[in-house]
Order: C-alpha cells, then sequence, then structure tokens
C-alpha cells in the first residue's frame, strides 16, 4: 500500500514554474519548508521553536505537486514534483529553480549525500520501483539500485558513508520492509527491524537509523530508534501523526513532522523525547504535509 500522494500528469519543462510571493532575498536565520499535500505549493517560515504566523514566502507549480524536500549543505532546497516528474534544485532564498533532473518513473523520496541524489521513483502501473542516483551533481542518471521487493516507495534516507535505507511495501499487504544498499550499491541487503511497517525514514547527527511507522492501534505512529549497526530499538518516540516526512533541525535538538492527517497541520517536536513544541495550522493543508524540511540541515551519522 503506497501511502506518498501521487497525482501523475503531462512532463512540465522547468519554465512552466510561477512564483506567488517573491522573496525579497534570502532569509537569515534557520527556516522551515513545507509543501501541503496534493498541491503544487512550497511555503517556507522563520524556522526556531516559535510557532510561525504567516509563510516569509511562497512560490507555486502550474501544475505541480511537492512531494519530498531536502536542502543541502549550501542551503540549495531540492524538490520532487511527483506531477511532472521532475525533481527541481532551488538556490537559497529564491523561487525559480536552477538546475532539473529528469526522471523516467514518479519520484516520490528524495535523499542527499554530498553532491549525490538519490530519487526514489515508482511506476505508474506498479510494477518495480528503484532509487535513481543522480552522482557528483549529474542532472542525468548514472545508475540506479533495485530489488524484485521493492514496489511501492515508502521512505528513504542516507547516512554519512552513503548508506541508502528505503522502505518499501509490495502488491500484497504481507509485502513490506526494510533494506538498506550499503555504499549505496546492489544488492539490497534486507534489515530485520522487528516487522515495522514503514511510513518514513531519516538518519540523525549520532547515525542512528530512525523508522516511523503505525502503532497498534492504526490511529498514531512511533519513530524507533536503531544505534549504529543494531537491528534493536533504544528508544521510540510515540503518539505522532502518521508522517509523509520528518526532518531533524541543524542542532540535532527538534524535528519538524509532515503530518499525514486531515488536520492541516505540522509539527515541530523535541528530539528525542518527542514533547510537542507547536503545531501550526494551514487552513489549505487538506491532507497534511507531504514534504518538510529544516534549512539549515543536520549533519547525519553513519549507522
Amino acid at each position: 500500500m503506497l501511502f506518498a500522494t501521487a497525482i501523475c500528469g503531462q512532463r512540465a519543462d522547468a519554465s512552466v514554474l510561477s512564483t506567488k510571493n517573491r522573496p525579497l532575498g534570502q532569509a537569515g536565520g534557520p527556516l522551515v519548508y513545507a509543501a501541503p499535500t496534493s498541491r503544487g505549493v512550497v511555503n517556507v517560515y522563520p524556522g526556531g521553536q516559535t510557532k510561525p504566523t504567516s509563510p516569509l514566502y511562497s512560490f507555486s507549480f502550474n501544475p505541480g505537486v511537492a512531494n519530498s524536500l531536502v536542502v543541502d549543505r549550501r542551503g540549495n532546497l531540492f524538490l520532487a514534483d511527483s506531477y511532472s516528474t521532475w525533481v527541481f534544485e532551488y538556490a537559497p532564498g529564491t523561487s525559480t529553480p536552477s538546475k532539473s533532473f529528469s526522471t523516467s518513473e514518479t519520484p516520490f523520496n528524495i535523499a542527499l549525500h554530498g553532491s549525490t541524489l538519490f530519487v526514489y521513483e515508482a511506476m505508474e502501473s506498479g510494477g518495480l520501483a528503484d532509487v535513481a542516483v543522480y552522482e557528483h551533481g549529474s542532472t542525468k542518471v548514472t545508475r540506479t539500485l533495485s530489488d524484485s521487493a521493492i514496489v511501492y516507495p515508502q521512505g528513504m534516507a542516507v547516512d554519512g558513508a552513503g548508506d541508502v535505507f528505503v522502505g518499501y511495501s509490495g502488491s500484497a499487504v504481507s509485502q513490506f520492509g526494510i533494506g538498506e544498499f550499503v555504499g549505496g550499491r546492489m544488492p539490497m541487503v534486507p534489515l530485520n527491524l522487528g516487522g515495522l511497517y514503514p511510513l518514513s525514514l531519516g538518519v540523525d547527527p549520532a547515525g542512528n537509523l530512525l523508522v516511523d511507522a503505525p502503532e497498534v492501534s492504526g490511529l498514531t505512529s512511533s519513530i524507533s530508534i536503531f544505534p549504529p549497526g543494531r537491528t534493536t530499538a533504544s528508544a521510540t518516540i510515540d503518539n505522532l501523526p502518521w508522517l509523509y516526512e520528518f526532518s531533524l533541525t541543524a542542532d540535532g535538538r527538534n524535528f519538524y513532522a509532515g503530518d499525514m492527517g486531515r488536520d492541516r497541520v505540522f509539527q515541530m517536536y523535541h528530539y528525542p523525547s518527542g514533547r510537542l513544541i507547536y503545531r501550526f495550522k494551514d487552513p489549505e493543508a487538506y491532507e497534511g504535509f507531504a514534504g518538510i524540511c529544516a534549512s539549515p540541515a543536520a549533519e547525519v551519522g553513519t549507522w
């Protein structure tokens, strides 16, 4: 079962993109980028522990769907558009793409390791999914990572050594799991992490692998924290909403959560206690937030 929202359509050139409000320039201090589900809009808010009141600026697609957001060490924003099936890169404080990465399938999750971009993409027909790799800043695919078990993308993360972690599900409800491409190379190594059904993945600065998965009730989720090299969780963060995406702040002490629910909110929590810091409601986020990321991004460790 695929939880990431996709709207498939005609491939759009980067020139189709238009701005709703142009930024006055690169904002000082930390930022949070938030993309409401199934809408071609990215809102940019001030970061920090004070709940924002309104975006610093926004930009929009015409048409488009922002499905996953990441920021590199220079503050460039990368965005997966599952409508046009392109990934776009934006320089800090801008709303027009500086680079465009074409994909062969529908991109759902993206991650970075240095200047190498990883795009977790799925076929419209439900065939095998793969991870497209754009090495060293290339805008063309240099190679792919795949496995016969992967049909639907269910989150992706890359650690400090370039190990690629993928959550996936198959054509049957019982077919799901989490795998690792060690060093970003095939084959995929299945990870026995206690039968968790993955919703989204991350890696923290200490190298812990973070897996968000539904709790027993099915109404909430928990992030399980797996220390480097361990397949038994050392702790869990309970009573979270289901998360499309989550993002640690630069200091690794807090994280933003993109909520799958219809409460039209994104949240900020303390890490690793899970204490809620604030909930921000956007009346136009009808199905929650499919993409969210902190800028600057946290440096990730090695699992």
